[in-house]
């Protein structure tokens, strides 16, 4: 064999072009690499989800439980699979959880930072079971989430059942990584002071409804609880309970619970929906009937997760005006053009009565001065102006420490603030009242009528109802106050 060599100058002539290249060219950073997952980390305990659909008595006993406390845990890296170890097992992200007899795992992905697996039983198993664990990570925490979906069959009787499990891990310590210092305040003077912990020792009123989800796809005869939080301004929440009722598809869903639902095992393939109701406000959320055979279809069309439910909540929102307003609740999806005409209503009512001021001082003016102070008439003063209230929309007058109308629900304002100008108007579907300048309920959308020619519906009086509650406060009153004076909330009869 013929070996070629390329003669002296030309080969010199080569390796001073490499050097120089080399040399010519900046050197290029080494790529930066993800931060190892092992080490040492937290687990918060695991938390276990039942909700049952078809399960009759020859089912056996319903499943529940399966919770695990949390605890410190030791997690190794090889590749992009992780082995973590503690709190009594050893669990890695190439399987599934539940470790439940005959399943098999029939698919498996793994990254640097997300796994997924998903586990079923054999065609030829009686008792079907799949599962879907999902984990992601970040360089900190590590999210663990499993569903299961459960179905088999018992002299006849169809049993069928969903899990979810929940779990969290937070960093402690990176093995490899040196341990971390805090910094003393000499050597960090610059420092923001660390956020000071949420106080919820003494609760508002309530600010904000959440029902999680918002939409819900469910089988015939299913059972399913959602969850709702009340939080008050600062989001603390608070022991008040919503009430639930079915709006729309009477026939195919029932309400056995606050918050728990349950499918007409006879349901056909369609919608419900569900009112949420919290004082004299609410907020809607869906309910959709699928058959067993096009469950998992749906799922996907209609983009919700495993266990049939969607990311987004129910918001349920208040806010007050800025003269003499009444609560506001407006849904996250409420159409901008709403909110723009809130708040020019608002900034209208504002204006109006700043210049309703300027013309009770100006016409008190003149009177005062021509009108002698005598023995039977003495002047007024400023205690007793302030003292007294009044409704923006029917003009009566309160005491000074009323703060909302029982007639109509609006705040009360300092009489001398009113001037004399024409009263606000009511919604003629709530009663509720409103300020001069506002024509349109923003709750109903119903125009405004004048407080004089608003008639209350009457209300079916009897020896068992002789009282009236307010549902967010509790404050009792007699059966004619149709609106709570402390936080303006319609009441509700006691029965």
């Amino acid at each position: 064999m013929r070996v070629f060599q390329l003669p002296c100058p030309f080969l010199r002539l080569a390796q001073v072009a490499t050097v120089a290249l080399a040399v010519a060219l900046p050197s290029t950073p080494a790529r930066a690499q993800v931060p190892t997952l092992a080490g040492t980390w937290t687990a918060s305990p695991l938390t276990v989800s039942w909700q049952l659909g078809d399960w009759g008595k020859a089912c056996g006993p319903a499943p529940s439980g399966g919770g695990e406390p949390g605890g410190s845990v030791n997690i190794t890296q090889s590749g992009n699979e992780l082995t973590v170890t503690g709190v009594g097992r050893t669990y890695t992200t190439g399987e599934c959880w539940e470790r439940y007899p005959g399943i098999q795992r029939i698919s498996h992905s793994a990254s640097a930072r997300s796994f997924q697996n998903v586990c079923k039983t054999s065609a030829a198993d009686p008792r079907q079971a799949k599962l879907v664990t999902t984990i992601s990570a970040t360089d900190a925490r590590i999210n663990f989430d499993e569903t299961g979906q459960y179905q088999f069959v018992i002299e006849g009787q169809n049993c069928t059942a969903s899990v979810r499990r929940t779990r969290s891990y937070s960093l402690v310590s990176r093995a490899g990584a040196a341990p971390s210092v805090t910094p003393s305040a000499a050597s960090a003077p610059d420092s923001p002071p660390p956020r000071a912990a949420r106080d919820c020792s003494g609760t508002g009123l309530p600010e904000r409804l959440e029902v999680r989800p918002s939409r819900k796809l469910m089988r015939p005869g299913e059972s399913f609880e959602f969850r709702a939080s009340v939080l008050d301004a600062r989001g603390c929440p608070l022991p008040v309970t919503p009430t639930w009722r079915v709006i729309a598809g009477t026939n195919l869903l029932n309400v056995t619970a606050p918050g728990k639902v349950t499918a007409n095992p006879n349901a056909s393939e369609s919608q419900a929906t569900l009112e949420v109701t919290l004082g004299d406000r609410s907020v809607r959320v869906e309910v959709e009937i699928a058959s067993k055979e096009r469950y998992d279809a749906l799922l996907e069309a209609r983009g919700l997760d495993e266990s049939g439910e969607s990311k987004e909540a129910a918001v349920l929102r208040v806010a007050s005006e800025s003269m003499g307003g009444r609560e506001v609740v407006a849904r996250d999806d409420v159409p901008g053009r709403k909110r723009w005409f809130v708040g020019i209503a608002g900034a209208c009512a504002l204006l109006l009565g700043l210049l309703g001021l300027l013309l009770v001082r100006r016409s008190r003016r003149a009177p005062e001065a021509l009108v002698p102070e005598t023995p039977s008439r003495p002047q007024a003063t400023t205690l007793d102006i302030v003292g007294v209230k009044a409704c923006p929309t029917c003009r009566e007058e309160f005491p000074g420490e009323a703060e909302f109308c029982p007639n109509d629900g609006n705040r009360l304002v300092v009489q001398a603030t009113l001037g004399t100008g024409p009263g606000g108007a009511v919604c003629p579907v709530c009663g509720r009242g409103f300020n001069p300048g506002t024509q349109i309920c923003p709750e109903h959308g119903e125009e405004l009528v004048p407080a004089s020619a608003f008639v209350p519906p009457k209300r079916l009086q009897t020896l068992f109802i002789t009282r009236t509650i307010c549902p967010v406060c509790g404050t009792q009153y007699t059966s004619e106050t149709r609106f709570c004076g402390e936080c303006g909330a319609g009441v509700v009869p006691v029965n």
